[in-house]
């Protein structure tokens, strides 16, 4: 974030705490209809349209170091490849023999320098997935190779990590997320590395999990300790981005702040966490506040000068949600050899909080699922979540959806552009 961004982002905090109501002119939400979390036409939609358009997470570019160095991709439904070529750039593509389906790898990572089905052993380049060798080919009337190449895949990095997108005329990775890009890369994102990975299944409709981190409205109610919470949602700012993307900077408490030698929730330092590595580079508001983003469709990154989680959600079915959280930082130890200890603290904390999320999430979908549920109503702080919405009936295409189902485009106008 440059200085302008910075002083802009304060200046805004220092509003939403001394407003009484919204912005005049903003407009109100209709409730968000409660199909959209429950019913299977929107959920065929959403599988239709929308996973098949936009860019997620799928690894990091240090895990395939090496030319022929693989590993596989299966959350977008389809199963995928992704391998670093002879010229060291990375190529995607569905890991499917186009003889008879059979994965052409079968193994989770690996190096390989030749993609060879194990069924009958047709066999595929590295560098353009063309087919190379077809065993008994005589056998074979009129075969075209050319017409048998593996099914490419667009396949981008920002700073080590990868993207993958099914749609080849999607927009790039980088016009995708937007401005996130320039103001994260105080964060130094190629030199970072993986601490650890967690992940749980939560019974709960993916959007209602999405929708978790999306608002601090809720902080205080479920995040508190002994009574005192770490934040103070009245004073957050919210940041809506282009293709669904945000933005969330949300002040200490007078407890947080003041433990760190503050005079006040805006008295920004340069804090250090002691025992982390620290990325220099990250500005004190930062260090001093809790920062979010979130990259459209399902990924939010709490941000932080020592090292922070990327969390993703991905759809098992209407119901049922799988939520990895991934951290990564600076580090001087081989997380191979078992974590410090207060690497060890710091992830037992965060699963503790992403607990006390999930305890809420199974709940909601059996009510969400009750004839007493008539829609959701969603106020000023929750305006990232209308945002949200707004991008998944643009991404299926409103005329696809059902009037009963979709959300009107409200938030144009508020958009950072």
């Amino acid at each position: 974030m440059n200085p302008e961004l910075v002083a802009r982002l304060t200046r805004e905090m220092h509003y939403e705490f001394g407003r009484t109501a919204p912005p005049d002119g903003f407009p109100a939400f209709p409730d968000i209809p409660v199909g959209r979390f429950t019913s299977d036409e929107f959920w065929d939609l959403e599988q239709k349209h929308l996973w098949s358009s936009c860019w997620v997470l799928a690894g990091r570019s240090e895990d395939l170091a090496e030319p022929g160095d693989f590993i596989t991709f299966d959350d977008l439904v389809h199963p995928i490849i992704i391998i670093r070529g002879r010229d060291r750039g990375l190529r995607a593509y569905y890991n499917t023999c186009q003889h008879r389906g059979a994965p052409v790898v079968r193994e989770t990572s690996g190096n390989s320098k030749l993609l060879r089905c194990q069924y009958h052993s047709w066999s595929y380049d590295i560098d353009d997935g063309h087919l190379v060798s077809v065993p008994d080919e005589r056998d074979f009337v009129g075969l075209d190779r050319a017409d048998r190449c593996l099914p490419a895949i667009r396949c981008e990095e920002w700073d080590n990590w990868i993207f993958v997108n099914r749609d080849p005329s999607a927009m790039s990775l980088r016009e995708w997320i937007g401005p996130i890009a320039d103001e994260m890369s105080e964060f130094q994102g190629a030199t970072l590395r993986t601490v650890a990975r967690q992940s749980e299944i939560v019974p709960c409709n993916w959007k209602v999990t999405a929708e978790a981190f999306l608002e601090v409205y809720h902080f205080r109610h479920i995040h508190s300790r002994n009574g005192e919470s770490l934040l103070d949602n009245r004073g957050a700012t919210m940041g809506l981005l282009p293709n669904g993307c945000s933005r969330m900077v949300t002040p200490f408490s007078k407890s947080s702040y003041s433990a760190l030698g503050m005079t006040n929730w805006d008295d920004y330092k340069h804090v250090v966490i002691p025992g982390f590595t620290d990325i220099e580079s990250v500005n004190d508001m930062v260090r001093c506040t809790s920062s979010a983003y979130g990259i459209f469709p399902n990924l939010i990154t709490p941000v932080a000068a020592y090292g922070f989680p990327f969390i993703t959600f991905w759809p098992i079915d209407k119901r049922t949600t799988r939520i990895d959280w991934t951290h990564y930082a600076p580090i001087d130890f081989d997380p191979k050899d078992g974590l410090p200890p207060h690497w060890q603290a710091r992830l037992d904390n965060f699963a503790l909080i992403m607990q006390e999320d999930f305890w809420n999430m199974a709940p909601m979908q059996r009510s969400l699922e009750s004839p007493a549920m008539r829609g959701m109503p969603i106020n000023y702080q929750e305006r990232r979540i209308w945002n949200f919405h707004e991008q998944v009936d643009r991404m299926i295409g409103i005329d696809n959806i059902p009037e009963n189902l979709r959300v009107p485009q409200l938030l144009d106008a508020y958009i950072e552009r």
